[in-house]
């Protein structure tokens, strides 16, 4: 599963707004998209989203998305994808201004859209903003279907898990279809897999589907297989530019892009009890006292508390959201619970940046540059790639391939 694109210059286009370390991109590729621009305005973002997705592609990489340029774009675009953030949105009297510089990353899309006139938009954001921030979704529906062309606009809620991501994980996804275009049959992709009596459920109806994804299977049947025991922490190096990412130069706009990261941002061998081990990257643990891991021992599996910090992952069962709040992910299953009250407290500890992007269903290839910090960010915040994929993929068939269809039906003679 490589994040490079191999797939025909003249697929179907795209382009991606708040590109993040490139969990969208990497999905709208799986799913047969030729990205050709993204947009992102962090710098250890973008320079993981280069070292992934723009070596010897035909990518060009931009950094503010509220700057609307046409001419950075592809004629007949077929997808305006984008995660803009809600953060600061403004709403005075109930009424949303979309010339609001609180909303300007939001309505950013629909300028876009009014621009570009791509086939398709998609939009992934949070739940809260239908559930908190009802007006700002309201009115970008409401923008968006008089942008450009006009489009048919719905919005769906859908759970990670339900589509093979190990881990529990609902997400906003505002879809517009072109006027002109055939609409979905069905808007929401079907479910392929499905959680206890759900899934007896959908065996009655005639349809088989495969229980849910598991903390555990992602972290011995993930990626390259199990994962090994991690690193002990280190200390940042001292350059600016530490060699990370197969040793790429970091990409940057200007020289005060420069950033420091951690080491083992890349994969290595090591050795380890006299054997020789493959280490994928970003597989370092944080450094706890034990105290602090006796606390995390106290909790039980599958535990969610009040804070999304205090969070610990059941081995059987789909994982939390990965919210890595300020750099702080949730407890692995492992060591000492109430359920295995002899277990080792040095065992107890909270995930890798690895283990967070394999619950996000991130090869173990690809790897986050940056502090540690800027990691969990990076691997916490994305979308999941195969969310993305499994969403445009549906699209794709539903629309734009019905287009085609119906195009070729059209030029039959009667």
């Amino acid at each position: 599963m490589s994040p490079q694109w191999t797939g025909p210059d003249d697929a179907p286009s795209a382009v991606d707004l708040y590109a993040g370390c490139g969990g969208m991109t990497f999905g709208l590729f799986l799913a047969g998209f030729h990205v050709r621009a993204a947009w992102e305005i962090r710098a250890p973002e973008r320079y993981t989203y280069h070292v992934q997705h723009c070596q010897g592609n035909d990518l060009a990489q931009y950094g503010d998305a509220t700057n609307v340029d046409p001419s950075k774009v592809p004629d007949d675009l077929s997808v305006l994808a984008g995660g803009p953030s809600c953060q600061g949105w403004s709403a005075a009297g109930g009424t949303v201004d979309p010339d609001d510089p609180r909303n300007e990353h939001a309505f950013s899309m629909v300028r876009w859209a009014d621009a570009c006139e791509p086939q398709l938009v998609l939009v992934e954001n949070v739940v809260g903003m239908t559930e908190l921030h009802g007006p700002l979704h309201s009115a970008l529906v409401d923008e968006l279907e008089e942008a450009g062309p006009g489009y048919e606009v719905r919005t769906l809620e859908l759970n990670a898990a339900d589509y093979g991501v190990p881990q529990r994980r609902k997400r906003v996804f505002i879809v517009g279809v072109r006027d002109g275009l055939p609409t979905p049959g069905t808007w929401t992709p079907p479910a392929t897999h499905r959680d206890g009596q759900r899934q007896l459920l959908e065996f009655s109806n005639g349809r088989t589907l495969t229980g849910y994804t598991t903390a555990r299977e992602a972290f011995d049947n993930g990626g390259d297989g199990p994962l090994p025991r991690p690193l002990e922490s280190q200390s940042p190096a001292d350059d600016p530019v530490h060699a990370t990412i197969d040793d790429l130069v970091a990409y940057r706009d200007d020289p005060t892009d420069r950033h420091r990261v951690d080491p083992h941002s890349v994969s290595e061998f090591i050795e380890r009890d006299g054997a020789e081990v493959w280490m994928p990257p970003n597989h370092v643990e944080i450094d706890h006292d034990r105290e602090t891991r006796a606390g995390m021992a106290e909790w039980p599996l599958g535990f969610c508390g009040s804070s999304t910090t205090d969070r610990r992952l059941h081995p059987d069962e789909p994982a939390p959201t990965m919210t890595v709040s300020q750099g702080t992910p949730p407890v692995h299953f492992s060591g000492r619970s109430p359920a295995d009250p002899h277990g080792s407290i040095d065992a107890v500890r909270r995930l890798t940046v690895r283990e967070v992007a394999r619950l996000q269903t991130f090869p173990d290839s690809y790897a986050f540059a940056g502090t540690k910090t800027e990691q969990y960010r990076q691997a916490g915040n994305a979308v999941p790639p195969l969310v993305a994929a499994t969403v445009a993929t549906h699209l794709r068939e539903q629309v734009l391939e019905a287009s085609s269809v119906t195009d070729e039906q059209r030029e039959v003679p009667a």
